[in-house]
């Protein structure tokens, strides 16, 4: 790093990642829970049809 702007630059990524990851955890923690796919068992059908 001959040039002192590319640590700035460094340390400026890096705050962006930080703050990327703390919004991301904060989605996380604060999303609403998907609502629970809850399905009836199938109708048994039988044939009306006597072999």
């Amino acid at each position: 790093m001959d040039d002192p702007y590319d640590l700035v630059l460094a340390m400026f990524g890096l705050a962006v990642a930080a703050v990327m990851l703390v919004a991301g955890e904060l989605y996380l923690v604060t999303r609403p829970d998907p609502p629970e796919a809850y399905s009836q068992p199938p109708a048994v059908i039988s044939s009306s049809i006597e072999p």
